[in-house]
């Protein structure tokens, strides 16, 4: 059996040239949880944790390259670090990583509800340079599909979440994905996640239909939901979620927003605010700019996901 590669060797395999302004940099490989629909830990093993100077040291050379923005990310980043041998944990690592030079945002992917803690909360609410952005895996909002699922709370103990964290930092941008058509979702469940999904008001949110991932233990539960039913409950919630980031982006408008630019399309610069994570969230559109630009815009339409902005500085 071949042993499994550490990965602290990342940083010392050359990365192409970026070509965006942001980066993805990955804190940690594996999962050490037991999610029944999901085969990553099969495939992926256990957690491995990079070492902090392995991570700081990919960061540098990104920000050197002239990315402004990094993606922190791995499949349960709040519990990055109880796997090394050295002490440290997430909060301390944070720390560590943004002072690099160039650094202007680092962003977090993903947070497991169970592993946010308040010094985590804390950090991100006090951290200059680590966006108010919370991407929370929470899944669903009804307990005995959580639990189904072998994953923690409810949706009441996720609103609670979600208030201490608007707490903190009452600007926070919040995103979460849920699965639609788990096996045994009945109606009363896909109302009970759509009125969790009106309380918590997140600014953004996926909602995926339940595919069944070969050798889990999801795939062999009994009541498997027709294709139909999910598609009909995805479009259900996909309507309620689209009029709460709607809302949501018309509160932005008449205000000031730093804005990195990501791209120049058709003529048109498109950028991003702390608000919006790269590839997945709505946009910023500009008047002018180039990539790499982070520029100061007043927010002056709203279109759905997308906003309008005209640059002041």
């Amino acid at each position: 059996i071949r042993p499994v590669p550490s990965m602290d060797i990342l940083h010392q395999i050359a990365r192409p040239t970026p070509t965006t302004p942001y980066a993805y940099v990955k804190s940690a490989e594996g999962c050490d949880k037991s999610c029944t629909f999901c085969a990553i830990p099969s495939f992926r093993g256990k957690q491995r944790s990079r070492a902090p100077i392995s991570i700081r040291t990919e960061i540098e050379q990104l920000t050197a390259a002239g990315v402004g923005e990094v993606v922190l990310v791995a499949q349960d980043l709040a519990a990055y670090g109880r796997d090394l041998d050295s002490p440290g944990d997430i909060v301390d690592l944070l720390r560590f990583v943004t002072d690099v030079d160039g650094l202007r945002r680092l962003r977090l992917y993903y947070l497991y509800p169970r592993e946010i803690r308040p010094a985590l909360i804390e950090e991100m609410a006090s951290n200059p340079v680590i966006v108010d952005y919370f991407d929370l895996s929470l899944q669903h909002a009804t307990g005995r599909l959580l639990r189904a699922m072998r994953r923690p709370g409810d949706g009441s103990q996720y609103l609670d979440l979600i208030s201490d964290i608007r707490a903190a930092t009452p600007e926070a941008a919040t995103r979460s994905s849920f699965i639609v058509g788990f096996p045994g979702e009945t109606e009363a469940d896909v109302e009970e996640l759509a009125d969790f999904v009106t309380a918590a008001r997140l600014d953004w949110a996926g909602f995926f239909p339940y595919s069944a991932e070969e050798g889990t233990p999801a795939a062999e539960l009994p009541d498997q939901i027709d294709p139909d039913a999910k598609a009909e409950r995805l479009r259900h919630l996909h309507a309620i979620q689209e009029e709460i980031t709607a809302a949501s982006n018309a509160e932005r408008i008449g205000m000031t927003a730093e804005v990195l630019i990501d791209q120049v399309e058709d003529g048109v610069a498109v950028g991003r605010s702390y608000r919006q994570a790269p590839e997945i969230d709505g946009v910023i559109l500009l008047d002018s700019g180039k990539p790499g630009d982070w520029v100061s815009a007043e927010i002056t339409a709203a279109y759905g996901t997308d906003l309008e902005a005209t640059v002041v500085a």
